[in-house]
């Protein structure tokens, strides 16, 4: 008789890696798609929503994932709760997006473990150490200088930085709300039914006035809704499955390297000496809280 495979931990957290990093490295092309599609950033939300609906959906159906699922009204309530903080976060990370480049909006966004970390602070009234404080306060002076307040960037130009820290702000929202499901769904179906939530909200919000025409924008759209929405959430799921939290959390760091390599590739854009000091000060306090002076963050997927 064939013996049962056994369980090998180090080639799991090899495989796991690799995952990681391949999540990361489509989530840091994800604003190159969003640019390329022409499209409004309600557009752009309602057929990543559509596409990854469907897609995900079907995915569930045909691993089994739906039968005998039951929901309590808490559960419904967290998952829409999920879903509209979620979606809506990609809202305001596309308007980011083009009012500010890829690779600024991508290093905003990396402070998002420690918005989560103020919520905890004001929700559940947790104290972190004073290491973790020590993070957040050069996360936050680093976003300050990124910002360039008295800058000659112009109105626009932060806006966009709001606009990133906003989406910052639903995603840790929507981490608080999915961490309450933890256990009790699985985490395919969660996403199935934030996409389709998604949907059903913003097909009111689209501008089908003004669809995608040209096949580069169509195929842009596609894409987002395929690649960087399904299959990207599924390569994220084989990685909390497979590898450690803290490869988890230092593989994270692929993303906004590649958002930064993005813009320089696609559009030229170079980060001038002071963004740089401010990007720097945001990523490299993030990795220091994710080598854990704090509970390691919760993976930002645009």
């Amino acid at each position: 008789m064939p013996s049962s495979a056994t369980p090998n931990p180090q080639a799991d957290e090899r495989l796991g890696r690799l995952l990681m990093i391949a999540a990361m490295v489509i989530s840091g092309t994800i604003g190159y798609f969003v640019l390329m599609s022409g499209q409004p950033a309600l557009n752009v939300v309602f057929f990543r929503c559509l596409i990854g609906a469907l897609s995900l959906c079907g995915w569930c159906a045909l691993r089994g994932y739906w039968r005998g699922l039951r929901m309590t009204r808490w559960q419904v309530l967290n998952v829409t709760l999920g879903a509209i903080t979620l979606v809506s976060n990609w809202y305001f990370l596309f308007t980011a997006y083009r009012l500010t480049s890829v690779g600024i909006t991508t290093v905003v966004y990396n402070v998002q473990p420690f918005l989560l970390v103020l919520a905890s602070m004001i929700v559940t009234r947790e104290r972190p150490s004073l290491a973790t404080l020590g993070c957040l306060g050069v996360a936050f002076a680093g976003l300050v200088i990124l910002a360039e307040p008295g800058g000659v960037h112009g109105a626009g130009y932060l806006i966009g930085v709001a606009s990133a820290l906003a989406a910052a702000s639903l995603y840790a929202a929507t981490t608080l709300f999915t961490k309450k499901l933890a256990g009790t769904i699985r985490p395919e179906i969660i996403a199935a039914l934030h996409m389709v939530i998604g949907a059903v909200v913003f097909v009111w919000m689209a501008d089908f006035q003004h669809l995608p025409s040209a096949s580069r924008e169509i195929g842009a759209i596609v894409t987002l809704g395929l690649f960087h929405t399904t299959f990207m959430y599924l390569l994220l799921y084989g990685a909390f499955q497979k590898a450690s939290t803290s490869s988890l959390a230092v593989f994270g760091f692929v993303y906004p390297v590649v958002a930064v390599a993005v813009d320089f590739l696609a559009f030229g854009i170079v980060l001038h000496p002071t963004q740089w000091l401010g990007g720097a000060m945001i990523l490299l306090a993030a990795g220091w809280y994710a080598r854990g002076l704090g509970a390691a963050p919760a993976r930002k997927v645009a």
